[in-house]
């Protein structure tokens, strides 16, 4: 049975429509998770990746097709205007030959976990959908979803991460460690899992710490607590913590900047946040800037530099063109 747009189409929109039962989303996403390793199937040659695809593609479809359970309750909800959008741009990609899960994930189930692993002796930079950036320390591994929906940001932590949790006082940012939520607002915090005990660092605005046997615990700016695992208990340190510069060392969270040029702080920018900085005028690098942008987020920083420099700053995705004020 050759795959055509129209029948794709068909069951994405039986999909998007809830008309599947729980197991026919099962197979739905078995599928989209088998072309997970997009690198993998960009070295195949064409005509081997396209016989993937269709065989991919007959399983599944003969799986729904056989299949005479009743129909379960809805699973997902969009307007008409919606899926025509997403079911033309699904269109396209199939006729561009592009069929790669994460293309499917964005298109057809924006808010599903994915994750990001990193390796010893290393750090990792993840930005997540709402500009919270984590830095993954080590062998640590954070499960998030792709795009965050309307309620509460939730993610999950193994291992130890520094966050720049985004404000967003209507959507807490609750992280999800062991058996400790941390839950904030818009802060910067460290996070590090032992095993037998969680360790918390707050560097910047306040977090709260729960866990199912124990009371809230508020925590301010430059405070730290202990999660002991053993004895389910979260208890406050007395003792200064690890020191900021250790517990920041390998990232980009320092914005400090004290009469810097301004193409250095311009590529510091572009490394954090991972934007191309476009200049209308190239006379602004010779500007100075003194400034301290350390955990503001890409919208605030560039709110700073057009005051303090008088230029006009228009973000288009991962482009930002600086200009001068007329």
């Amino acid at each position: 049975m050759p795959m055509n747009n129209q029948k794709f189409e068909s069951l994405i929109d039986q999909y998007l429509k809830g008309l599947l039962n729980k197991q026919e989303v099962e197979y739905v996403e078995n599928w989209l998770d088998s072309l997970e390793n997009k690198e993998a199937f960009d070295t195949l040659p064409a005509q081997e990746l396209a016989n993937d695809k269709q065989v991919m593609y007959n399983k599944l479809t003969a799986r729904i097709n056989n299949h005479e359970q009743k129909r379960g309750t809805v699973i997902f909800s969009f307007s008409r205007n919606k899926f025509l959008k997403i079911a033309a741009s699904v269109i396209i990609i199939v006729a561009a030959g592009f069929l790669s899960r994460e293309s499917l994930l964005n298109l057809i189930a924006p808010h599903r976990s994915t994750y990001v692993a990193g390796t010893a002796g290393s750090i990792k930079k993840q930005i997540l959908s709402d500009g919270t950036i984590v830095w993954l320390k080590g062998n640590s591994k954070l499960i998030f979803p792709l795009t965050f929906g309307h309620g509460d940001r939730k993610v999950t932590l193994q291992g130890e991460a520094l966050f720049e949790v985004a404000k967003d006082a209507q959507h807490p940012f609750l992280i999800y460690c062991g058996s400790l939520t941390t839950k904030v607002l818009g802060t910067s915090f460290n996070i590090r899992n032992t095993g037998s005990e969680i360790a918390v660092s707050v560097l910047t605005g306040k977090i709260s710490l729960t866990t199912g046997q124990s009371k809230e615990l508020m925590l301010y700016a430059n405070e730290n607590a202990v999660y002991s695992e053993p004895q389910a208990t979260i208890t406050k340190a007395q003792k200064a913590g690890r020191a900021l510069h250790e517990l920041t060392k390998g990232t980009e969270y320092d914005m400090a900047f004290n009469d810097a040029g301004m193409r250095d702080v311009i590529q510091r920018i572009e490394k954090k946040f991972n934007v191309d900085i476009q200049l209308e005028d190239p006379a602004i690098v010779n500007n100075l800037i003194t400034a301290d942008m350390t955990d503001q987020s890409l919208q605030k920083t560039m709110e700073m530099i057009s005051q303090a420099l008088n230029l006009e700053v228009q973000i288009k995705g991962p482009i930002i063109l600086l200009q001068p004020k007329i």
